[in-house]
């Protein structure tokens, strides 16, 4: 049978269980007959495919069947890495990209891709992932389909048309209380340990774990007894914020294990001989060079092991502990948004509101001697 499908003509014929179409585009500059096939399993079904393969070819769509969510995708995250984006930004979405949309999407072609697809892939997802890498994942899919849109290989960005489902409840930063902390700084200091310092510097300070990778022995002043921040493990290798530059005092006892741990570098740099790349970190690999944060991970998990903690704490909780200790002993909200380098004491309450303390009880306490009789009694 054949049908005008707009200004194309196209044949429909029944082929095995379903119905197979095609669209006559006339032929090539070297005289072969082009065409457009699509197949369905009903008349219907082809019709709409039909309307839609037209459609897209009036919109400049160029027909691939080649061009697949993968190739998307991996050409989107090529192009973000020549936007100048951090390479542990790069690095962690491909990781994600890979185990969670590729594996499941990726053989989809882009223009076969349909928004019942996305939903079904977001709700598998969704009881893997947190909500905030859930949500990086979706955004990686409708950018890639948006790029394919502006090269003309897809006709509609159909993951834009479904909304983020929420995902694992992400597990919320904790803080050790003091026992937990002089256990800690107890076995950091006095266990042995090759970077025990770095617990020990980290939570007498608050410094971000990203700036104790980064900190180097020329902002250590040993004899003032003080640390200066001024640089960042980043890809700018600069602070977070300008108010992140700034100079902090170290107790007596930091001094001390600071010292101990720099003549034990010191022993490794002269074992390591022409081996040894000096950097100038505080903390550093064996032979000088920097630290991941995946090797600060593993360290610190040994160390909160033989400290009795488990394995349940992260560097960052360092922060969180240090600013809690400081809060339940009466220093002020814009004390401690100074020495953690905040711009605001805003970002402190906000960032740290399990941490600080006091509560304001006096609202409570005055509803409890109103109604707290007529309450108990209930």
């Amino acid at each position: 049978m054949r049908v005008w499908v707009g200004q194309y003509r196209a044949s429909i014929y029944r082929e095995g269980d379903g119905w197979t179409g095609a669209i006559s585009l006339g032929r090539s500059p070297t005289g072969t007959r082009r065409r457009l096939k699509r197949k369905a399993s009903s008349e219907k079904a082809l019709m709409r495919k039909l309307v839609q393969a037209v459609d897209d070819l009036n919109r400049g769509v160029r027909a691939d069947r080649y061009y697949t969510i993968e190739r998307a995708v991996t050409e989107f995250l090529v192009q973000l890495a020549k936007q100048g984006r951090a390479p542990s930004t790069i690095q962690a979405y491909r990781g994600l990209a890979r185990h969670h949309l590729i594996a499941q999407l990726g053989h989809i072609r882009v223009q076969a891709l349909t928004a019942d697809h996305v939903e079904a892939w977001l709700h598998d997802r969704a009881g893997h992932l947190s909500s905030s890498s859930l949500s990086i994942v979706h955004g990686l899919l409708k950018r890639a389909l948006r790029r394919a849109q502006r090269h003309d290989k897809v006709s509609r960005n159909v993951a834009a048309l479904v909304d983020t489902p929420h995902g694992l409840p992400r597990r919320r930063s904790q803080a050790m209380n003091v026992q937990q902390a002089a256990a800690l700084l107890a076995e950091a200091a006095h266990g042995g340990h090759r970077l025990g310092a770095y617990p020990v510097l980290g939570l007498l300070t608050g410094l971000r774990t990203e700036e104790l990778r980064a900190l180097q022995w020329s902002e250590v002043d040993l004899e003032v007894g003080a640390v200066y921040v001024t640089r960042a493990a980043r890809h700018t290798a600069d602070t977070k914020t300008p108010r992140s530059r700034r100079g902090l005092a170290l107790p007596q006892g930091g001094l001390a294990v600071l010292r101990a741990h720099r003549a034990k570098q010191e022993a490794e740099r002269a074992a390591a001989g022409g081996n040894y790349h000096d950097h100038g970190l505080v903390f550093c690999r064996p032979d000088g060079g920097p630290l991941t944060g995946q090797n600060v991970r593993d360290d610190f998990r040994v160390i909160t092991a033989a400290a009795g903690l488990g394995t349940v704490w992260v560097p960052r909780e360092l922060r969180h502990t240090f600013v809690s200790i400081l809060s339940d002993h009466g220093v002020t909200t814009e004390t401690i948004r100074d020495l953690v380098g905040h711009a605001s004491t805003h970002i402190t309450e906000t960032v740290y509101r399990h941490q600080i303390r006091p509560l304001v009880r006096g609202g409570a306490e005055a509803m409890e001697r109103v109604f707290g009789g007529l309450l108990h009694a209930a």
